[in-house]
């Protein structure tokens, strides 16, 4: 869950594009009754550690989820790494502290994957940094056809709404945790995040509903969740995906630190 700079885009609600419409034809504004039902749509907390920035090129090591309440209790949660395949390198150890030899006996994403749709299925997925997680799930599961090609999933992203619901000198996870008050574990560690994203997003809401912003900012992404379509999965698949789920079982690698400037001879 890398964070990209980029200029800051939460200075308004986000507009998801997804809708069961057809390509090209604009969503149907929402309806009365449905901002009613917002206010139940649960929320899918996601985090991934990856071999690199690319979806198109690099791969998925490790998958954390953590599901909540349209209050954002977290209901339950499940992580396993991944196993990339033979010959894949796995990429910056130093940053998400994975080598190898961990990914022994792990599952292949194709073995998780109908779990992880159907529990999206129904909710707004959640990320820190959505366009890194969300770009990196489109493109794994589109090209499996367990997402709609072209779809755009229904989303909130705890980064872009950072400076909305608090005064942060910085986006990233780790500061925002620091200044909304919420435990982080080992960052860079895919639960450990996806966690503390659900702590963030329950402080949004905690914040917005002290400002009377209801219904929640984003009410429109969670509309577009309840009527999002473009899900597939297989329900044995899904099954049979929880008997494959490997967790990781130590902390990884420490991240590197540089070597120590010496102070030169004395005079």
């Amino acid at each position: 869950m890398p964070f990209y700079h980029r200029p800051p885009a939460d200075r308004g609600p986000l507009r998801p594009r997804s809708s069961p419409t057809a390509p090209g034809q604009a969503a149907a504004a929402p309806t009365p009754a449905e901002l009613a039902e917002a206010a139940g749509v649960g929320y899918a907390v996601v985090d991934l550690e990856t071999t690199g920035l690319s979806p198109t090129t690099d791969s998925i090591l490790e998958v954390a989820l953590v599901l909540t309440d349209a209050t954002g209790r977290v209901e339950r949660s499940w992580s396993t790494l991944i196993d990339p395949g033979a010959c894949v390198d796995v990429g910056p150890t130093h940053i998400h502290g994975l080598v190898a030899e961990d990914l022994i006996g792990a599952p292949g994403f194709d073995d998780v994957a109908d779990l992880l749709v159907a529990n999206l299925a129904g909710r707004a997925v959640v990320a820190h940094n959505a366009r890194f997680d969300v770009g990196f799930l489109t493109q794994a599961l589109g090209t499996r056809g367990l997402l709609d090609r072209g779809a755009r999933v229904p989303r909130v992203c705890t980064m872009e709404w950072a400076r909305h619901f608090m005064t942060t000198p910085s986006r990233r996870l780790t500061t925002c945790c620091e200044v909304a008050g919420v435990e982080i574990g080992r960052h860079h560690n895919a639960l450990d995040d996806a966690l503390a994203a659900a702590g963030l997003l329950r402080h949004y809401l905690a914040v917005g509903a002290q400002r009377g912003e209801e219904p929640v900012a984003w009410v429109r992404s969670l509309v577009e969740a309840r009527r999002f379509a473009g899900w597939h999965w297989d329900a044995t698949r899904a099954r049979d995906g929880v008997e494959r789920l490997t967790a990781r079982t130590t902390p990884g690698a420490e991240r590197a630190r540089p070597e120590p400037k010496s102070a030169g001879p004395r005079q």
